[in-house]
C-alpha cells in the first residue's frame, strides 16, 4: 500500500508539472485571468502541450535516471541536447546560451555565472524543473537542498534564483512525505520553508503567504506576493495558489493561473505540489490523460521511484 502511495504521488508531481504548465502557457504574460476563461480550462481544456518548463523537468529526470544520482555534467548536456531537438518549447535567452557554452567546453557548474554580466539569473527556470530531484532524494532534505542548489547553478546561478529551487524542492518533498490521513497544517509547510529560507526577500514573501485571509481575491495575492518571473515572486506565488486549495488539484492550479503573469511556470509549480500531495488520482482524468508526454512522465516518475527506493537500501544498516 505504501508503495502504491508513492507511486501516485510521484507520478502526480511529474503529470502535476507538466498539467499545470500546459494550461498556464496560453495566458502567459497576461494579466489576471477571468472565471469564465478558467472555466473553459475545466470543461473543454483542447490539447494540452508542454513548454520548457517540462521539457527540462524531463531533462532533469532523465538525467537523474541514466546516472543513477545527481551528475552535473550529463545533466546539463542532456538540457543542451533536448533543447537542439525541440527549441521551439518557449525557452527563454538565458539558458540556450549556457547551453552552447556547455557544449564548447565551459564546466557545467561555471556557465551559468556568465550570464547577466556575472551575477548569474534569478528567475524561476531552476525552480520550474526541480520536482524529480525532490521525488529522487525525498527521504534526505539535506540532500534534496545540495542537490537543488547544484542543478540550479547549472542555468539559474544567482542567490535568488538558487534559494527559489531549493524551496519548491523542499516543498515537493514535505508533501510526498506527509500523511494524508491526517489533516494538513497549511502553516506547517509555510514554517517549514521558513526556516530553510536564508534571504529575507523570501522570509519576506512566505510570510505574507502565511499572513493572506481565507478570502484574499487574486488581486490581493499578486499585490502581496507577486507573479513575476523572478522565483522570489513565482515560488511564493506556487506555494500560495497550492495551499489556497490543498484537497484539490484543479483548484490549486486553477487559482494559480488566475494570477495572470508568468502563468505556465507558477501553474506548472503549482501543479508539481499538488500532484506530489493528492497523487495523480487527484488529476481531472481530461488532463492527465490528454497531456503530452503523459506516458513519458509516468515511466520517468517510476524510474525515479526505483531510485528513491535504491537510495534508501544503500542507507539501511545491514
Amino acid at each position: 500500500m505504501e508503495q502504491d502511495r508513492l507511486r501516485d504521488r510521484f507520478r502526480g508531481a511529474l503529470l502535476g508539472v507538466a498539467v499545470g504548465d500546459a494550461l498556464g502557457a496560453p495566458f502567459e504574460g497576461m494579466g489576471m485571468v477571468h472565471s469564465a476563461d478558467l472555466e473553459r480550462l475545466h470543461a473543454a481544456p483542447g490539447r494540452l502541450c508542454y513548454t520548457d518548463d517540462t521539457h527540462m523537468t524531463l531533462g532533469m529526470a532523465e538525467s537523474l535516471v541514466a546516472m543513477r544520482g545527481f551528475d552535473g555534467e550529463n545533466m546539463a548536456r542532456t538540457f543542451a541536447r533536448n533543447f537542439r531537438q525541440e527549441p521551439w518549447r518557449g525557452y527563454g535567452a538565458g539558458p540556450p546560451q549556457v547551453f552552447r557554452m556547455v557544449e564548447e567546453g565551459t564546466p557545467w557548474d561555471k556557465a551559468g555565472r556568465m550570464l547577466f554580466g556575472g551575477t548569474g539569473s534569478f528567475g524561476n527556470g531552476a525552480a520550474m524543473r526541480v520536482a524529480p530531484c525532490a521525488l529522487a532524494y525525498h527521504q534526505d532534505l539535506e540532500k534534496v537542498i545540495a542537490v537543488a542548489a547544484q542543478s540550479a547553478s547549472i542555468t539559474h546561478a544567482h542567490q535568488l534564483g538558487i534559494e527559489g529551487a531549493v524551496l519548491q524542492a523542499c516543498a515537493v518533498a514535505f508533501l510526498i512525505r506527509c500523511n494524508a490521513r491526517v489533516p494538513f497544517e497549511k502553516r506547517a509547510l509555510v514554517e517549514f520553508l521558513e526556516f530553510r529560507a536564508a534571504s529575507p526577500v523570501y522570509r519576506q514573501k512566505l510570510e505574507r503567504v502565511k499572513s493572506l485571509t481565507p478570502d484574499a481575491t487574486a488581486a490581493d495575492i499578486v499585490r502581496q506576493v507577486g507573479n513575476g518571473i523572478e522565483a522570489y515572486e513565482a515560488v511564493p506565488a506556487a506555494i500560495c495558489a497550492f495551499l489556497r486549495h490543498p484537497d484539490s488539484f484543479s483548484k490549486a492550479v486553477l487559482c494559480a493561473i488566475s494570477l495572470g503573469g508568468d502563468t505556465d511556470t507558477i501553474a506548472c509549480m503549482t501543479g508539481a505540489l499538488s500532484g506530489a500531495y493528492l497523487g495523480e488520482s487527484a488529476i481531472p482524468v481530461p488532463w492527465r490523460e490528454g497531456v503530452e508526454g503523459a506516458g513519458r512522465l509516468r515511466e520517468l516518475a517510476d524510474a525515479l521511484l526505483a531510485l528513491a527506493a535504491g537510495f534508501r537500501q544503500q542507507e539501511e544498516p545491514e
